[in-house]
């Protein structure tokens, strides 16, 4: 969990795994400790019968529980099942427990656009492209799109494109990146416009857009060279090598067996995301 917590309640056998991040946690500390440190990427659907079943089944903790399911039952916020999570133990102060409050407090009074830009960053950060790209379809076809600043649309438009550009849509996130430069004007979406055009084989256009936007000749090898670093770095990633040692040295059916289980890894990825 990235430092020591000092567990004194009942530890579980099977973890509770948190939606999107896949965080396990193992003791009732650890949950508060997840919560009180991720407050920003903690929604509703954390707080589900699963957990209620793994607070009565893992760790006996069934008065907890059940509260937890009345308020499911009744449609209770997020504040509320957080709290009621939190007062669970004694792992943090009653100082600790308002401070979050506060933050909660904010977080209720964002807008609806940026609740659901919060959504979804947290699906882009933990690799849920396909969950990141809906959701920030849903900001940009929604009627309160209008309500958004260039700024704030360029940024919605550059993290969709991310989306696109680490599931291959190089094309769609050429384009995206563009459109979002041009409305936030953030020197970050011009130099991922340019990487995208690298990836999508548009030298020329590179070249021409580069003169353009007036990249020096130093901006221009530097993203050039990233390019080209990306492709060393791949080369040389243990999963790379693996297979290449199973095809110089191995039979075809292991070399065969080796890339069959990373296909299935990658589709139950992509079918969770999708899911």
């Amino acid at each position: 969990m990235g430092r020591i917590i000092l567990c004194t309640s009942k530890q579980a056998e099977v973890p509770y795994v948190f939606p999107v991040s896949e965080a396990k946690v193992y003791t009732i500390e650890e949950l508060c400790y997840y919560i009180y440190h991720n407050i920003y990427e903690v929604t509703i659907e954390c707080f589900d019968e699963k957990l209620v079943g793994w607070l009565s089944d893992e760790l006996g903790m069934v008065t907890i529980a059940k509260k937890l399911k009345d308020m499911i039952e009744s449609n209770s916020g997020l504040k509320d099942r957080i709290i009621s999570i939190m007062c669970s133990c004694d792992y943090y102060t009653e100082k600790d427990i308002k401070a979050l409050l506060n933050i909660i407090s904010e977080m209720d009074n964002m807008s609806y656009q940026g609740r659901m830009k919060r959504k979804g960053d947290h699906f882009l950060k933990y690799g849920k492209y396909s969950l990141a790209k809906r959701q920030y379809d849903k900001i940009i076809n929604s009627g309160f799109s209008v309500n958004l600043s260039p700024q704030e649309y360029g940024n919605i438009l550059h993290n969709r494109s991310m989306a696109c550009f680490y599931t291959g849509a190089y094309a769609e996130a050429v384009q995206g990146f563009k459109e979002a430069y041009n409305r936030n004007n953030n020197k970050k979406s011009l130099e991922h416009y340019l990487y995208a055009l690298l990836l999508n084989s548009n030298r020329e256009q590179f070249e021409n857009e580069a003169l353009r936007y007036g990249l020096s000749d130093n901006d221009k090898l530097r993203i050039s060279s990233g390019i080209s670093e990306a492709f060393v770095k791949a080369s040389e990633s243990a999963e790379y090598n693996e297979l290449l040692k199973k095809k110089k040295y191995g039979n075809g059916n292991e070399t065969f067996d080796y890339a069959a289980e990373k296909l299935d890894v990658w589709k139950k990825q992509y079918r969770e995301a999708n899911s």
